[in-house]
């Protein structure tokens, strides 16, 4: 299993970012992580680490990141870019404007789903096989086709088949943590894809260190997931400062007078890959919380409606790119 933070990365002046699936520590080259500005400038000042932990320079001279396969890439909208929000009823130019920028060449087709927490999973021929659709996913072969959901705290999840070269995206929230189970099986149905063959990339998140839940809720991933990603929260122990590396945010709601517990979506949707048998080898980790990470450079609903006085959150995108 491989880790990545994507704030080592990116620019703060950054809208968006793309990665590709597979990533290890032999090339050098910095084609491996492309982002851009609102203006289309290119990261050129990008800093990175080497795996023995020193600071990196330039993005372009020593970038340790490489892939097996760059036919399909995985990105993300980020805060910079303002809100991705997506209903059929609806118009959003800004969403409309951020995508005429990250994909210029008028070559791919965005594919939106309203989203509304549920496993329904779509897999698509056209552009049009979403249309007036609600569901959390989407799979294709189609290489014109960008699969795409939004996102703000909730998992994204990105997947690419190199064999079979089907690609998606779907959205798992604490409802619909199992979802790309889903995924994995329509693959396999319907083009004989292998859950080994997948690569799976779980996106930038709320973590535990942040998502604080009450008994029902932690019961429900302990009972259905694994009892891994609960861990009791010990308010009486813990002051602001953190216990154990973890601090109690700012914002812990919804909780009611019951006991509290840090869930951790993660260790969720692991035990689900794993149950349906996708190489260790082949999953990347985003630490990203989005909650929490420094410069608020995710969106947030968490972090963001709890500020005094805000009512919204910034929606980011999440999509998957075949080249």
């Amino acid at each position: 299993m491989k880790r990545i933070r994507i704030a080592d990365f990116i620019n703060p002046e950054d809208n968006f970012f793309t990665l590709p699936f597979d990533l290890n520590c032999n090339d050098r080259s910095g084609d491996a992580l492309k982002t851009q500005n609102p203006e289309g400038r290119s990261g050129d000042a990008l800093k990175t680490k080497n795996p023995e932990g020193r600071s990196g320079g330039s993005i372009w001279e020593n970038l340790n990141l490489c892939m097996k396969s760059d036919k399909a890439r995985w990105g993300m909208t980020l805060c910079k870019a303002g809100s991705m929000r997506f209903r059929w009823n609806e118009t959003n130019p800004n969403r409309e404007n951020n995508f005429s920028k990250i994909f210029p060449d008028k070559t791919h087709i965005v594919v939106p789903l309203q989203l509304d927490h549920t496993k329904i999973i779509y897999d698509i021929k056209t552009s049009e096989d979403t249309k007036e659709k609600i569901g959390d996913g989407i799979i294709t072969k189609n290489p014109l086709l960008v699969p795409t959901i939004t996102i703000a705290d909730c998992m994204p999840i990105f997947l690419y088949d190199p064999i079979t070269e089907v690609f998606g995206i779907v959205h798992s929230g604490w409802k619909g943590t199992g979802i790309v189970s889903e995924a994995i099986k329509l693959a396999e149905r319907n083009y004989g894809a292998r859950a080994e063959d997948f690569l799976v990339v779980l996106g930038p998140h709320i973590h535990d260190c942040c998502y604080i839940v009450n008994k029902e809720r932690a019961d429900y991933f302990a009972q259905n997931f694994t009892p891994e990603c609960i861990e009791p929260l010990e308010l009486d122990s813990l002051s602001k400062e953190g216990a154990e590396g973890k601090k109690l945010p700012d914002f812990v709601w919804n909780n009611g007078n019951g006991p509290l517990f840090r869930l951790s979506i993660e260790k969720a949707n692991l035990s689900v890959l794993k149950e349906c048998r996708v190489n260790d080898s082949n999953i990347t980790v985003c630490e990203d919380c989005t909650a929490c990470t420094k410069g608020n450079i995710f969106g947030s609903n968490r972090r963001e409606t709890a500020a005094k006085g805000k009512e919204n959150f910034t929606v980011m995108a999440g999509f998957v790119i075949k080249e």
